[in-house]
């Protein structure tokens, strides 16, 4: 169950990422997503708290960006998880 975290879209390119740093059953985590082809770039990821998560899971994309499609991560939106 998630208790508290962010996310964020990234669509650049033919590229659709998603990001999330999260708080559930499991610890303090970061994923990122590829929308596109359903799957993870990233599977969870132990991190020490939610800022530190959406860095990580930024630095994976932009790795992953630079690497598929030689784009540069753009500016990123995050939005508060829905909890419960």
């Amino acid at each position: 169950m998630l208790t508290d975290g962010v996310w964020a879209e990234v669509e650049i390119g033919r590229e659709h990422l998603r990001l999330f740093s999260d708080h559930n059953a499991q610890g303090i985590q970061m994923s990122v997503f590829n929308v596109k082809t359903k799957t993870w770039i990233a599977p969870s990821e132990p991190v020490d708290d939610i800022e530190q998560g959406k860095d990580r899971a930024a630095e994976l994309a932009n790795a992953y960006l630079k690497r598929v499609a030689n784009l540069d991560l753009p500016p990123l939106q995050w939005q508060e998880s829905r909890t419960g």
